[in-house]
């Protein structure tokens, strides 16, 4: 079977009419209604475990040198505890010092941080509380 000129174009107008019927008998599709809704999300609350307050206990310190080490032996002696002396050099105990100082500054930068934390957290529940509120 040969394709002429006209059955080419015949069969593609009926091809187009079978489409064109096609669409039209489709049920057109609505789009589906989209609901918007600008509901808050609530941000998780920070907790932290509390702190334990730091209670110093007294610690009694004795001096000993040449001069004075018969007497603090008789007064330890005297006292009833088992003797038992800890020795610090000049540099230790210099460094011992410098210890408590940087454990000191170590707290305070923490301190910072939680105050620098607890600051962010408030201004951005703020935030929130006032985005919340009705015009």
């Amino acid at each position: 079977m040969q394709l002429t000129r006209n059955n080419l174009i015949k069969s593609a107008l009926g091809f187009g009419l079978v489409l064109t019927l096609m669409g039209c008998s489709l049920k057109p599709q609505m789009p589906r209604e989209i609901t918007v809704s600008a509901k808050p999300v609530e941000k998780p609350q920070l907790t932290l475990p509390p702190v334990d307050e730091l209670n110093m206990r007294p610690v009694d310190w004795v001096i000993i040198t040449e001069e004075n080490l018969e007497q603090k032996l008789t007064e330890l002696r005297g006292s009833g505890q088992p003797i038992a002396i800890f020795g610090l050099s000049g540099e230790g105990y210099e460094n011992l010092g410098l210890n408590f100082s940087d454990i000191r500054a170590m707290v305070q930068q923490q301190q910072a941080i939680i105050l620098a934390y607890e600051s962010y957290y408030k201004q951005a529940e703020d935030a929130l509380d006032g985005a919340m509120k009705p015009e």
